[in-house]
């Protein structure tokens, strides 16, 4: 008489179905923490953008300030009898901020020389007013409209400053933009001042 015997292989397979699963909550736990550090990261770079081009704007209002106080100065400097009126015409009908009262606006900065005159550069076309940034530590600022200067590379930043007169006022603003990653729509941030004729006569 025979007898047969069955044997029972205990070390089963996972199934085509349990391995997918498998690979999908793998895959939930992965790509959820990472999403949420990429998002943190891409958070945390765009409020970086907005505090650099809230202060370029800020910078743009004091210059703008700085260019008018020269003039008083100077016209102070000179006894003109006139006082801060010729100052004040020199400032909103001179030739030297022209382009800041067109439409286009302008670019302010510092000039390196020792006197720290205040620059003006026409924004016609808008790349004219592209901020670049150098870590050379011989600049007055880290931020130029100048790309020729040492170690000088493009920024993700554009400013626009225009000014409009009325009477013994001028409001002045300062425009900044830029883009921020992949987004297409173009970032930006607005700061206003009003200047006056404050020793007018």
């Amino acid at each position: 008489m025979m007898h047969y015997t069955h044997t029972y292989n205990s070390n089963k397979g996972f199934s085509l179905v349990e391995t997918l699963v498998a690979i999908a909550i793998l895959l939930i736990v992965i790509v959820g923490p990472m999403s949420i550090a990429t998002n943190a990261a891409n958070s945390t770079s765009f409020a970086n953008q907005q505090i650099m081009a809230y202060f370029l704007a800020q910078e743009g209002l004091e210059l703008a300030q700085k260019g008018r106080d020269d003039f008083l100065l100077a016209s102070f400097d000179a006894g003109n009898a006139e006082g801060s009126d010729v100052a004040w015409d020199d400032f909103t009908a001179g030739s030297v901020f022209d382009d800041c009262f067109s439409a286009n606006g302008c670019g302010l900065e510092i000039d390196e020389t020792t006197d720290g005159e205040v620059l003006v550069n026409e924004c016609d076309p808008i790349t004219e007013c592209r901020l670049y940034i150098t870590d050379d530590t011989s600049q007055r600022s880290r931020y130029s409209y100048d790309s020729s200067l040492s170690g000088a590379t493009a920024s993700d930043f554009t400013r626009i400053i225009t000014m409009d007169t009325s009477g013994d006022e001028v409001l002045v603003t300062s425009e900044v933009r830029w883009r921020s990653g992949n987004q297409i729509a173009v970032q930006s941030t607005t700061a206003t001042t009003y200047l006056y004729n404050i020793y007018g006569r």
